[in-house]
């Protein structure tokens, strides 16, 4: 409703990617905006999940993954939000194992065709640090718009900052976007 995701938004999208996408309200909106994109709008907690498949039922362009953005690939776990998440749906992830599978902005370009990804929308309640620790995709990358949580995982701000070094970066509110610096934006 206020339009927070539109932050950050690139004037053209082919190909848009959701991790920590809830219920599916900022898919919606990504898919409003950019009719033709594909968005892949990934989530990891399953009651979510089931709202986020009802929700982006009517958006063919929207493709549900019921998964964790991760630094690896298998399986792990889901817990509950952690103290000072807003309301009961901050859930959060571990390594430990699990049965919620986990998967990598690699595996999600090659299990798709995707070559380049035109914005990341990143929500995903600090387990963003092992996501870009493990960080050898941002060549494939737009734009970057995320919520950082280090108040729920220091490091996480640092991590991410090193991981997209060359990015222009700019904060509204909770939301940081690093932006592709192109070669003719240097000059």
């Amino acid at each position: 409703m206020d339009e927070e995701y539109g932050f950050g938004l690139p004037s053209s999208a082919n190909v848009i990617v959701d991790a920590g996408a809830n219920v599916g309200l900022t898919s919606i909106f990504y898919a409003e905006k950019f009719p033709l994109a594909r968005i892949f709008a990934i989530e990891a907690e399953k009651s979510n999940f089931e709202l986020l498949l009802k929700n982006v039922r009517p958006y063919r362009n929207v493709t549900p993954i019921h998964a964790a953005l991760w630094c690896r690939e298998g399986h792990i776990s889901v817990g509950t939000p952690l103290p000072g998440a807003f309301g009961h749906w901050g859930f959060t992830v571990s390594g430990a194992p699990g049965d919620v599978p986990a998967i990598t902005i690699r595996t999600l370009m090659r299990n798709f065709g995707v070559d380049h990804i035109d914005l990341l929308k990143i929500d995903i309640e600090g387990s963003e640090k092992e996501v870009f620790e493990a960080c050898d995709w941002q060549d494939e990358l737009g734009a970057v718009v995320i919520e950082l949580h280090d108040r729920f995982k220091p490091g996480c701000s640092q991590v991410v900052t090193r991981a997209l070094e060359g990015f222009a970066q700019t904060t509204s509110g909770d939301l940081t976007c690093y932006r592709r610096i192109t070669d003719s934006a240097k000059a």
